[in-house]
């Protein structure tokens, strides 16, 4: 099979807050409202898919990082995943039968030889929501509870 520009991928870097720490990327999607963690293997690959580099290219990347042999798989699972986070460019188009290879099915397939790429998503809370009460029963009881502002303490609930 011959390398495609599908086989080059592209990361999405605008519209992205990026803030690398020592084992895991932060990236939040302004666009989006989104918050992404990156692993550390998903963060090489996402680092690296400067639409230039190949998938195979990647696995050798990540191979001369973690010292270990690094089969493609790994490197589809992760690109699967980021796309499906909208962190890279375009359509990802997978081989036959790697979008169907799960993170359990991958473990079982590799080992734990490498860290198996994983990003974490969560949807980030609008600003509002910091403004209303912290749950639907007041702390210490009726008649002597209190409910974090704006909120207030009627009988037992937190209004």
């Amino acid at each position: 099979m011959t390398e495609s520009a599908a086989q080059r991928p592209l990361a999405r870097r605008e519209g992205l807050l990026v803030e690398k720490l020592p084992d895991e990327v932060l990236i939040y999607d302004l666009d989006r409202k989104k918050a992404h963690c990156l692993n550390q293997t998903a963060a090489l690959i996402w680092n690296n898919c400067d639409g230039r580099t190949s998938v195979s290219a990647l696995a050798r990347i990540l191979e001369k990082d973690s010292d270990k042999e690094i089969q493609e798989s790994v490197i589809w699972h992760g690109l699967h995943q980021l796309h499906k986070a909208s962190l890279i460019e375009g359509t990802l188009i997978l081989p036959d039968g790697k979008d169907r290879l799960s993170r359990r099915e991958l473990v079982k397939r590799i080992g734990l030889a490498v860290s198996i790429p994983a990003v974490v998503s969560i949807i980030a809370p609008q600003a509002s929501a910091a403004l209303s009460c912290a749950g639907p029963t007041c702390s210490g009881g009726p008649g002597q509870g209190t409910c974090s502002a704006p909120c207030n303490c009627i009988g037992s609930v937190c209004q």
